[in-house]
């Protein structure tokens, strides 16, 4: 089984590595501008006392992460959790460490006081919402958005363009 532990900073680019190669299998690669900005965002996940990123390690080779963070609202009481990326290698998926990694996201999240912990994934995509159910999680919420930068879809871009102040 592998070992599941905090991310290290000097690991970021690995586990960028990973985050593209997800991206890539879904499609959509990411552009060297977000590229930039997840790497700066994983070293900081790996000191930052809210946001986290736990790695899956097998025989000195990082194979999965997840990253999460806790997060509280400016008016309303009570601490939030979020799950906000999780990635194996499909070559060792179905071994449990999928599970493993949500499982020690969500205790130290719990740890944090956390009262309620959400992911969100793409709504087409059947394989995450089997993994989410088979772990005993309810699928309550789905959300809508809009992006400020859409280049490849020019009409989901026309409706972020069209509101003003």
């Amino acid at each position: 089984m592998a070992q599941i532990r905090g991310l290290l900073q000097h690991e970021a680019e690995q586990v960028l590595a990973l985050w593209n190669e997800n991206c890539i299998a879904a499609g959509t690669p990411l552009p060297d501008k977000a590229l930039k900005q997840i790497l700066k965002n994983l070293r900081q996940y790996a000191s930052h006392k809210d946001a986290h990123c736990l790695v899956a390690e097998e025989q000195n080779k990082i194979i999965g992460f997840v990253t999460f963070c806790v997060t509280s609202h400016p008016v309303m009481p009570g601490l939030s959790g979020e799950i906000e990326e999780l990635y194996v290698q499909p070559q060792f998926r179905r071994n449990g460490i999928g599970s493993e990694l949500v499982k020690r996201a969500v205790a130290l999240m719990k740890a944090q006081n956390a009262g309620s912990i959400h992911v969100k994934m793409c709504i087409n995509n059947e394989g995450s919402k089997a993994f989410w159910q088979h772990l005993g999680w309810d699928s309550d919420m789905l959300v809508f958005s809009i992006y400020s930068d859409v280049p490849g879809d020019p009409q989901l871009q026309s409706v972020w363009d069209a509101i003003t102040v």
